[in-house]
């Protein structure tokens, strides 16, 4: 892990431009990056402030549209690769012109990059070139559209087009932003772990979409200490505000705004190739025995959605079928159980990361509720960091992992957490084929038809329970009232305010 060394070979503090701008936005963000490679961006806004994304979700529907690349479509048949025009006002902060060579060379850097978000471009294949101002990806398998724009969109980084002298050494990226972005970095005034500074892209295609002088990225990892430099109006947006200080902050006048698809909690089932989890009647009876509403109540607030399914409202396939389909039912799971051969119960060892789980709460309360059908949970706990959970999960030592995420629509579920080697399947179990089968079916299907289709393959997600589905949690943001175009609620897992159009960017207020 590479220290980031910000040195004034960055951004340089170059004078303002755009239109209609003024004064500093100041975020309390709660955690630091690695660094600013765009493959490590975590959260996320240490690079959306820097870069445009290929296609752009909208935080007020989130639908996706286009951004740097204004249209698109399938080549061949197949649904595996997908041509991209992108506009041609587009320069890097440097003055080097957006091309088709570029944007592929910026996204195959990216998918051999080895960040720690770079698996999450899967099924991406490779980019090429086509035209100047086009270029081609392919995927290794069937893709529906929407999860095609989705990838591209900067939720997982890959949209994030960074400039050609990055895309061959992406060690550049570990001091310096390099892309096309209303801000860029300026490093002379960044100190890591203390104060991250941006000013406004002289380049930038669309300069009224630059509303403010200087965006200062300050990592508070407490939760009230973030509250506290809001309160105190040493910032202007708290990220990640804690349930319980909801009404805090609303009494004091500040606006909060609800992802709806920030957090979901769920119990992983890692060995399902071996054991007591390989049977699907026992994952159901765990989801069965799963008290969802109490457990959302105690740990997540009012604001919690308990389900049965993977997939949360607003997100690709959702299926509200589903949201009930394993309700609390002690006596189905033990009846499950005993079918399945383990009436008398069995032993889980269960991997519960405080950086998914803080306190083992989650963890806690399955072990209480799964001791009444006789299932007793094994918790092993860890402060590791994410890269250093993953590696310990892949070890084949647990049964089972505590995990929380974005609020993946199904495309995302099942390629960033089942497929072999994926987050929640370390140990490469295959998909079940009535699964595969039904996600390829969608993929090829007509674009009209594709996502009714997906709705439907939720439901056999759902069946197989490869992971226990808790709650979806939003994430829950306190910003200054003062602050124009902040919605109250947006469909994205991370709040992004830097849009590329002036009606969404966020904007000082009077």
């Amino acid at each position: 892990m590479v220290a980031l060394a910000l040195t004034a070979c960055g951004g340089g503090g170059s004078s303002p431009t755009g239109s209609g701008k003024g004064g500093t936005l100041t975020i309390a963000i709660s955690g630091d990056a690695l660094n600013l490679d765009t493959s490590n961006c975590a959260p996320l806004i240490f690079c959306n402030v820097a870069y445009d994304s290929l296609t752009r979700i909208s935080s007020k529907t989130g639908k996706v549209g286009p951004n740097l690349a204004t249209s698109w479509k399938w080549v061949g048949d197949g649904h595996q690769k997908l041509e991209l025009t992108l506009r041609a006002d587009a320069k890097f902060k440097d003055g080097t012109r957006l091309t088709g060579e570029a944007a592929a060379a910026s996204i195959n850097s990216y998918l051999h990059a080895g960040g720690s978000f770079a698996a999450l471009s899967y099924p991406i294949k490779e980019a090429k070139a086509s035209g100047e101002h086009t270029f081609v990806i392919a995927y290794s398998a069937p893709i529906t559209e929407r999860y095609a724009l989705y990838l591209l969109a900067g939720q997982s980084a890959v949209g994030n087009i960074v400039g050609p002298a990055s895309a061959a050494d992406r060690k550049k990226l570990q001091s310096a932003s390099d892309g096309i972005g209303p801000y860029k970095l300026d490093a002379s005034q960044t100190v890591k772990g203390v104060s991250y500074v941006y000013v406004p892209n002289d380049q930038y295609f669309n300069q009224s979409a630059i509303t403010y002088s200087k965006i200062v990225l300050k990592p508070m990892a407490d939760p009230q200490s973030r509250l506290n430099a809001l309160q105190a109006g040493q910032v202007d947006w708290a990220a990640n505000l804690p349930t319980q200080d909801v009404q805090t902050v609303q009494k004091a006048g500040f606006t909060v705004s609800r992802g709806t698809l920030g957090s979901f909690y769920s119990m992983a089932l890692l060995k399902r190739d071996s054991g007591p989890l390989v049977d699907v009647r026992v994952r159901q009876a765990l989801s069965y025995a799963a008290p969802r509403q109490d457990i959302a109540n105690a740990l997540y607030g009012s604001d919690a959605v308990p389900t049965s399914s993977m997939i949360p409202e607003g997100a690709e396939g959702y299926n509200s079928q589903d949201t009930g389909m394993y309700s609390l039912n002690l006596g189905k799971a033990k009846k499950l159980l005993s079918q399945a051969g383990y009436g008398s119960g069995f032993t889980l060892t269960v991997l519960d990361p405080a950086f998914f789980d803080s306190g083992s709460a989650l963890g806690q309360a399955l072990k209480a509720a799964y001791a009444k059908i006789g299932v007793t949970l094994k918790l092993a706990t860890t402060n590791a960091p994410p890269g250093n959970v993953a590696q310990e999960a892949a070890t084949g030592k647990y049964d089972a992992e505590i995990l929380s995420n974005g609020g993946n629509g199904l495309s995302a579920a099942v390629n960033t957490m089942f497929v072999p080697s994926a987050l929640a399947n370390p140990l490469k179990t295959p998909l079940d084929e009535t699964l595969a089968t039904a996600l390829r079916q969608a993929a090829l299907s007509a674009p009209e038809d594709q996502e009714r289709k997906m709705v439907a393959a939720t439901t056999t997600l759902d069946k197989l329970v490869y992971a226990v589905p808790i709650a979806s949690v939003p994430t829950l943001q306190a910003v200054n009232p003062k602050i124009k175009n902040v919605v109250g609620q947006y469909w994205s897992i991370e709040m992004n305010p830097f849009a590329p159009t002036a009606s969404e960017a966020w904007a000082p207020g009077k």
